[in-house]
């Protein structure tokens, strides 16, 4: 979405397209803006790249590593999330649920 957005995070114009280099035909240009409105409505657009992005867009030899560091590092956020969940409600004597923490 980055070459077709704006500088406000709306979707480009046909013409501004057009004239970015960008060129389509009116029913492409209402799918992606069906595709849009759906996108930012659901689970909306960043607007800066992630660190997934940064990873899968790089030109690095060692993407695969890359990949593995950072799927590792978020899998051991959540189980450090869940065993202090553990520990809160041994502590408590009630259980917390994740959309409360």
């Amino acid at each position: 979405y980055s070459e077709i957005l704006n500088e406000k995070g709306e979707l480009k114009t046909m013409q501004a397209m057009t004239e970015q280099g960008i060129y389509m035909k009116w029913f492409a240009y209402f799918q992606i803006q069906s595709r849009f409105d759906k996108d930012s409505k659901a689970e909306g657009i960043y607007d800066k790249p992630t660190v997934l992005d940064k990873i899968l867009m790089g030109t690095d030899e060692k993407v695969i590593k890359k990949l593995y560091g950072h799927l590792l590092e978020i899998k051991l956020e959540e189980e450090q999330v869940k065993e202090t969940m553990i520990a809160w409600g041994k502590n408590f004597g009630h259980g917390i649920d994740l959309e409360k923490w």
